[in-house]
């Protein structure tokens, strides 16, 4: 089977979308990758080794030489360029003008076409791939690609919707976020099948757009069970700081400082984020001996440090602003959290995706009140074996219904009926 993938990003584990291809998609039987992206940083996983990237630089220097636009490689990984999370989180932190003059120039170079030149279209053509596989997303890159792809090639293409671009109402009333929803409502018309990451999503998407939307979501590489607790008790967040996240962090070494003080139980939380912070934040996350916080590393190494934890925590914010923005989202490291075998313990509001569905993991305990929060803790810090307890019965739900092989095997199947329609 030839995949092609079209992508924003470089296929890189230690981002979230190329982490969420490298767990579709490794240990494929006779699968060619072949992928096309529109940043500058190199890749970094064990799938994929042909490439076709096209960044906002290369475009604007050789705009009078469209000819130059675009890169053709061939890499087997090793990168270690994060550029482009960066560029994102930093987008995510600037102020609404520079945000919106951003995406504005970043949209219009991609609509411009000028990128979509022979070399690109040599490329589709040599991948000549079985089935097209891409995020639902509503930059211009992927728009076009999909609409090129749509005309000039005979297979079925795939979309993934993970975040919340087209219901979520923090974009305003601009330009950009009409002509998004536009664009997401057309990418899933395109799509000979249609994936999102929550179930909230795929009700509301299939409502909104009258099309069917599948529940899809990362599958779990399955770690056992940890029998005893550390000594102090380890608590342990990866994942980006963005939508008030880091306020609710910082809430939590707050109360674990506190508990330390006033009922001398011990723990320690550690942080692992790439997230661009500015100095009072990381501040914030650093509280005395309690909490500490570190950059972000590979993810084979976030997942060995997940699973030495005690606790993984899963963390949104309470205001009302945030809630909007990420309701129907669902972070993939949720499925790192159930994967690790450490109890999971998730704080933030109800009704919105990734919450719900954590409620309704065996195992898992969910705080939806940040009152509950100081409380919640002692009770776990004072009866170490409730941890493990808690962390055997997730473990034992996910060996039975969330397996990975289980959701390549259901990946594989669909794409193959598909290409055989």
């Amino acid at each position: 089977m030839r995949i092609l993938i079209i992508s924003k990003y470089a296929w890189d584990d230690k981002l979230a979308s190329g982490n969420t291809l490298s767990n579709f998609f490794s240990n494929w039987p006779n699968a060619d990758f072949y992928m096309l992206y529109c940043r500058d940083s190199m890749p970094d996983n064990k799938c994929c080794t042909k490439y076709y990237s096209i960044s906002p630089i290369n475009i604007l220097k050789n705009i009078f030489t469209p000819l130059r636009i675009g890169k053709q490689f061939t890499f087997t990984g090793d990168g270690e360029n994060t550029t482009s999370a960066r560029t994102e989180d930093t987008l995510k932190h600037a102020s609404k003008r520079h945000k919106f003059v951003f995406e504005l120039v970043h949209d219009m170079i991609y609509a411009s076409k000028l990128w979509l030149n022979k070399k690109l279209k040599r490329f589709v053509a040599e991948s000549n791939p079985d089935i097209v596989f891409c995020f639902g997303v509503p930059d211009a890159f992927t728009y076009q690609m999909v609409k090129y792809v749509k005309k000039h090639l005979d297979c079925p293409i795939v979309a993934y919707y993970v975040d919340d671009h087209y219901i979520n109402k923090s974009g305003g009333l601009n330009l950009l976020h009409r002509v998004g929803r536009k664009r997401l409502k057309e990418i899933a018309m395109m799509a000979d099948k249609r994936y999102a990451i929550a179930q909230m999503m795929c009700d509301e998407y299939s409502r909104e757009m009258n099309l069917n939307f599948e529940l899809l979501y990362k599958g779990c590489d399955v770690k056992d069970v940890k029998h005893q607790v550390n000594m102090p008790i380890n608590i342990v967040y990866a994942g980006n700081l963005l939508y008030h996240r880091d306020r609710i962090l910082a809430s939590i070494a707050n109360a674990l400082y506190e508990l330390s003080k006033e009922n001398k139980v011990n723990s320690h939380l550690d942080i692992y984020s790439g997230t661009p912070i500015n100095d009072e934040i990381a501040d914030s996350l650093t509280v005395n001996d309690v909490s500490v916080l570190h950059p972000a590393i590979p993810y084979e190494e976030i997942k060995e440090v997940m699973r030495q934890s005690d606790i993984v925590l899963h963390v949104e914010s309470f205001d009302p602003e945030q809630i909007q923005t990420v309701r129907l989202s669902f972070s993939t490291k949720i499925t790192d959290c159930i994967q690790s075998g450490s109890m999971v313990l998730a704080v933030g509001p109800e009704n919105i995706a990734s919450i719900e569905f954590l409620q309704g993991i065996p195992g898992v305990t969910v705080i939806t009140n940040l009152n509950d929060v100081k409380p919640t803790l002692l009770s776990l810090l004072r009866h170490p074996s409730t941890i493990t307890d808690r962390a055997l019965v997730t473990n034992n739900y996910a060996k039975t219904n969330m397996t990975i092989d289980n959701v390549r095997k259901r990946i594989q199947e669909d794409f193959v009926e598909l290409i055989n329609k």
